[in-house]
């Protein structure tokens, strides 16, 4: 059945002088056919058919006064209206051109779009249409759900200064890249202009994006973008893309960026969901704090703005906690204890030697004595580069410090000579085969370079004096005297820096008066004539076993009761050199 509907409609035309009535008759409108059934929907709308249902190469269509309806052969049906997008489809070729609406108009009243098959036509405010097309257009129907789509275009597809063709829209952009549309969308296009867009490092898209479990991301020429519900959109780009790559990327203990990357003093930084890298100007490394109690302190403490200033290394895990090296020290962190801070050159002791100190149990500190550390095995004091322990006894002006050999072994002459001449406090450094240059055993070295190595910690404090008593086994093992009086020259000026307070004594080498001890009395004469030299105090003890009889145990060393022969002697020069 087909109903019968139209408007009678007087048209005058002037023929030969007489005047000409034609009637337009009422058109069939069908009740089957895609197109009626669509008409029926929207009678109100359309208003009457002007025109015949038709259908030629696989189009129907059908006119009407406020549009016209579109299908395909046995297929769905859909209006194009009247106004700015039903006039631009027709001055733009109609379906010829732009092929079938494939949905019905959108949008405001005052700015309507409808899709086409082969285009978009997009009205503006002003009615000024605009046309998405070709692989423009298909790119932009497939993202259109894609959180929000592109939206309305901005301008038509042209050429960017790169001669690269382009069309910008409302929520991203879609490049022509190699003949293939690649778009960007939403947040990720928004990071993308806040870093320049194509001009910017970024530079072009290389593909579109895709998603990687809850997370989308959209590689660049010159970078990546990441976005996530939680995060938004950030990029990465050099120099920081291949070390967050080289940490696992998104899946790493980095995870996502959470901001673009920033400059700082001396460097630039980009945080991420799991931590911060780093990059110093001075090198190019870069380093990463991860999220835990170090990266905590770490930002407590100032971050690379504080005095810890940039990472030099990642976090080390040892046994029982972990540990992370900074420009200004180190933070390390033991179970059970916390994380506590350490100035440069403490770190540097203890990462050299852990099980020598311990965990550090509180923060360096410094006051004017120098920069203290606590330690689970001792205190130290690091004053002008030297490392100094704090004994359980404070070394005071009661208090002899000394460094000695064997010489120094029981009740010996030199403890008694130097409590005798007032020092109630003896502090001894002894060791049996030792010298200037002649090894400690366990250190490998002599005095000299022990105490330069800090690796034999001399202690802190105002001591009254400190007495060194070396030589005789540098006389043994034929050390050139030259390099034995540079030693004591370099050994001198490393005790006048931890104790500039303190007087300084140099005894020579107890020895015989015979030729068995000529190389001993050799010893003797030359440190203390280096020490005269240097301007400290030198008691020589040449011959003195044999001037006072004292009896020894074997060719070098003194029996006990020689100790007590020995000592109100020395007891008696030390008083005269110290003026005491």
């Amino acid at each position: 059945m087909r109903r019968v509907l139209g408007t009678a409609v007087i048209v005058a035309l002037v023929a030969g002088g007489g005047l000409l009535l034609v009637w337009q008759l009422p058109r069939p409108i069908s009740d089957t056919s895609a197109i009626g059934v669509l008409w029926h929907k929207h009678s109100d709308e359309l208003g009457a058919a002007w025109n015949r249902e038709t259908c030629a190469e696989g189009v129907c269509r059908q006119n009407y006064r406020g549009g016209t309806i579109y299908a395909a052969v046995k297929g769905d049906a859909h209006i194009v209206h009247g106004g700015a997008v039903g006039e631009a489809f027709d001055e733009l070729g109609g379906v010829a051109r732009l092929g079938l609406p494939i949905a019905e108009q959108s949008g405001p009243a005052d700015r309507p779009w409808q899709a086409f098959q082969r285009a978009g036509i997009f009205a503006s405010e002003d009615d000024v249409p605009t046309l998405v097309r070709g692989v423009f257009w298909q790119s932009w129907l497939r993202f259109a759900e894609e959180r929000g789509g592109l939206g309305f275009p901005k301008d038509a597809e042209h050429k960017d200064r790169h001669g690269n063709p382009v069309q910008n829209f409302i929520n991203g952009v879609i490049y022509l890249r190699d003949g293939a549309p690649v778009p960007t969308i939403s947040d990720i296009a928004a990071a993308h202009r806040r870093a320049g867009g194509a001009y910017g490092p970024l530079g072009y898209p290389k593909g579109t994006q895709r998603a990687v479990g809850d997370r989308l991301v959209q590689q660049f020429d010159g970078g990546e973008v990441w976005w996530s519900g939680d995060t938004g959109a950030a990029s990465v780009q050099a120099p920081f893309l291949a070390a967050f790559h080289e940490r696992g990327g998104a899946d790493g203990a980095l995870g996502l960026p959470t901001a673009e990357a920033s400059r700082l003093e001396g460097g630039s930084m980009q945080p991420f969901q799991g931590g911060v890298l780093y990059r110093s100007d001075e090198d190019g490394s870069i380093r990463a704090t991860t999220a835990g109690v170090i990266q905590q302190r770490y930002e407590e403490l100032g971050g690379p703005g504080g005095e810890l200033g940039l990472p030099m290394g990642e976090k080390i895990d040892v046994a029982g906690g972990r540990y992370q090296a900074f420009a200004g020290g180190a933070l390390l962190w033991h179970e059970g204890a916390g994380v506590f801070r350490l100035d440069a050159a403490n770190f540097a002791f203890w990462v050299a030697d852990p099980a020598r100190f311990g965990w550090p149990t509180k923060d360096s500190r410094t006051d004017e004595r120098g920069v203290h550390q606590d330690w689970e095995k001792t205190q130290t004091v690091l004053r002008e580069g030297r490392l100094l322990t704090v004994p359980s006894t404070p070394v005071d002006a009661s208090t002899a410090v000394l460094l000695c050999d064997s010489q120094c072994s029981g009740n010996s002459w030199i403890k008694q000579g130097a409590r005798r001449a007032g020092f109630s406090n003896i502090v001894e450094f002894g060791y049996g085969g030792s010298g200037y240059l002649a090894p400690i055993s366990g250190l490998g070295t002599g005095f000299t370079e022990s105490v330069s190595r800090n690796s034999l910690l001399l202690p802190d404090g105002d001591p009254g004096v400190v007495i060194i008593t070396l030589g005789g086994n540098d006389a043994a093992q034929k050390r050139p005297v030259s390099d034995v009086t540079a030693a004591e020259e370099q050994l001198i000026g490393m005790l006048r820096q931890a104790y500039p307070n303190a007087a300084i004594v140099v005894d020579g080498v107890m020895s015989r008066n015979d030729a068995a001890h000529a190389a001993r009395r050799a010893m003797d004469a030359a440190v203390t004539e280096e020490a005269q030299r240097l301007g400290v105090h030198a008691i020589s003890v040449a011959g003195w076993v044999s001037d006072y009889t004292a009896p020894q145990v074997d060719n070098v060393h003194l029996a006990p009761a020689g100790h007590d022969k020995i000592a109100p002697h020395y007891a008696d020069a030390l008083r005269a050199v110290l003026g005491r």
